[in-house]
C-alpha cells in the first residue's frame, strides 16, 4: 500500500516520468505557459520550483544540475538569464498551476501553469481589431455594393427562364 507516499506516479516507469517532466518544465519555461492535466500540471510544479531555485542562486553547479533536467542549450539560458533574476525576490510561488475545466474526451482535470509575472500576448478580443489591421482598412475604399435585383419567379407551367421585368408568354 502507498500510505503517505507524496511522489505522485503518473502510471509511467520511474525514466518514463523524468523524461514526461523534464519536457513539460523546458515547455514552460520556453513558453511560460503550459496546459495539462492537473495531477502532471502538480508534479512539473515541484520540479520547476526547484529549477528556478537553481536560476536564483545561479552559479556553475547549479547551472550544471539544472542542465540534466532542461536539454535545451536556449531554454537553460533564458531561465538562468531571465527567469532567475526576474524571480529574485520570491522565496517560492513562482509557477502558479489554476485548474479548468474537465477534458471533453476522457474527462480528465485540465489545469494551466504558468509562471508568476509572465509576460503574455494580449489576444484581441472579437469584435475589435487591431491597430496593423484597423490602419489598411481607413486608407482603402470599400468597392460599391451593386442593388440587388429581385430573383425572377418561376410558374409552374413555364418551361424556360423567366426574364426580369417581361412576363411568361402563355402558349396559345
Amino acid at each position: 500500500m502507498r500510505h503517505r507516499k507524496k511522489k505522485i506516479m503518473l502510471g509511467r516507469s520511474s525514466s518514463h516520468r523524468a523524461a514526461m517532466l523534464g519536457n513539460m518544465v523546458t515547455s514552460l519555461f520556453k513558453h511560460e505557459r503550459i496546459k495539462t492535466t492537473d495531477k502532471k500540471a502538480q508534479a512539473a510544479k515541484r520540479l520547476a520550483e526547484r529549477l528556478i531555485s537553481f536560476a536564483r542562486e545561479g552559479s556553475l553547479a547549479s547551472r550544471r544540475l539544472a542542465g540534466r533536467t532542461v536539454r535545451e542549450a536556449r531554454v537553460l539560458k533564458k531561465l538562468f538569464d531571465d527567469i532567475g533574476p526576474r524571480m529574485k525576490d520570491r522565496a517560492s510561488g513562482s509557477v502558479i498551476v489554476t485548474k479548468l475545466w474537465p477534458r471533453h474526451g476522457d474527462g480528465a482535470l485540465m489545469a494551466v501553469m504558468e509562471l508568476h509575472g509572465a509576460k503574455m500576448k494580449a489576444k484581441a478580443v472579437k469584435g475589435e481589431k487591431s491597430k496593423k489591421t484597423a490602419a489598411p482598412a481607413e486608407k482603402k475604399q470599400a468597392p460599391e455594393k451593386k442593388e440587388k435585383r429581385p430573383k425572377p419567379v418561376k410558374k409552374a407551367g413555364d418551361k424556360g427562364k423567366a426574364e426580369p421585368g417581361k412576363e411568361p408568354q402563355e402558349k396559345k
